[in-house]
């Protein structure tokens, strides 16, 4: 294992090895070269480990024997990188979250480093996220499209409660390229100060490893927020992401959450209806849900709706209040650690 540096970069993957070359190859591009990489693997079977072994020997390698989901496999990997520095520099070094899909510009690592040097009151910071496609495959290797349609600027909390990422599906004309907080960071690339996440965590966890996948990120983010922690969007760095749409806000909320239900895997029906449920319960204060019933009440109608003909929804919503009473507990630790006023809170749900 190579020896730590000041910025540990954290890749979760399963079955990604179309994409690993290609990530890969943009971190060797990188003109910030303080960083090393480690990958917690979940379980791949299409060589991914072989490959890793192969090609990239040095990287420290965690492999667990089943799927373990999205936040638990972050949260090994963040352990791991905290018992790698004295925990008395933490404030100093950094962890990136980032996906096995993507593509860094190669400037990208150097301006979110540069971001969180310049303020050390801020906990986290992302890229200007674009979107990716592959397009063609030349002696094994996959070519890929770099686009300038945006996956994401951050992440936004609506006063329903509904989460998006800003920008998502725009054209990048430049419109976003002002440094600015955000309500909370995209999972998919991240990059946070080592001390702000053990401050954030609850529980004893960094990601919520009940949620599994989807929706963690927000809840990270709504966490911070909480605990008057701050992160940013860093327009200066870029970066690609494999992923053909994202959330976004257009189009009525309640017919939203209606159609979108229908083109969504059953599993991905089921882990994102089952968190939105936890991920209110326990982030979210009766007051503020009272204040913003008139928004909430159409989208959770809407959504209500939906679950009659998605059964997978309808059976989430039964799972959800099984865990209703955990969530509950969380919700009060993070209550008796809460930083920020309720009206301070309220102005990020827009």
């Amino acid at each position: 294992m190579q020896e730590a540096k000041k910025t540990i970069i954290n890749v979760v993957t399963w079955n990604g090895l179309a994409y690993l070359p290609n990530f890969f190859a943009s971190l060797d591009e990188q003109t910030y070269r303080d960083f090393t990489v480690s990958v917690v693997d979940n379980a791949s079977d299409d060589g991914t480990l072989a490959w890793l072994e192969s090609e990239r020997p040095d990287t420290a390698l965690l492999r667990n024997f089943k799927n373990q989901g999205f936040a638990r496999a972050n949260n090994q990997a963040i352990t791991l990188a905290l018992s790698r520095w004295p925990e008395e520099t933490w404030k100093d070094h950094y962890i990136l979250i980032a996906n096995q899909d993507l593509e860094l510009a190669p400037d990208c690592l150097r301006q979110l480093v540069a971001a969180l040097d310049a303020d050390p009151d801020l906990a986290g910071v992302q890229p200007k996220l674009l979107q990716a496609s592959f397009v063609a495959e030349t002696d094994g290797t996959r070519e890929t499209e770099r686009g300038n349609a945006i996956d994401s600027v951050g992440i936004v909390l609506t006063k329903a409660r509904r989460a998006y990422e800003r920008g998502a599906g725009e054209t990048d004309r430049g419109q976003y390229d002002v440094a600015c907080e955000v309500f909370a960071l995209t999972g998919a690339l991240a990059m946070y100060r080592a001390s702000a996440l053990a401050e954030a965590k609850l529980a004893g966890e960094f990601f919520d490893e009940d949620f599994g996948s989807y929706k963690e990120d927000i809840d990270l983010g709504w966490r911070m927020r909480r605990l008057g922690m701050r992160v940013s969007l860093v327009p200066g760095a870029v970066a690609w992401h494999h992923r053909s749409a994202a959330s976004s806000k257009q189009g009525l909320l309640w017919l939203k959450a209606f159609f979108r239900r229908f083109r969504k895997p059953k599993r991905i029906n089921f882990a994102s209806t089952r968190n939105h449920c936890w991920l209110t319960w326990k982030n979210d204060e009766t007051i503020d849900r009272l204040i913003h019933a008139f928004w909430i009440v159409p989208y959770e109608t809407g959504k209500f709706i939906s679950y009659i003909f998605t059964p997978s929804s309808f059976k989430a919503t039964f799972a959800a209040w099984g865990g209703y009473l955990k969530m509950k507990r969380k919700h009060k630790e993070l209550a008796q650690r809460t930083k920020v006023s309720g009206s301070e809170m309220r102005k990020w749900y827009v």
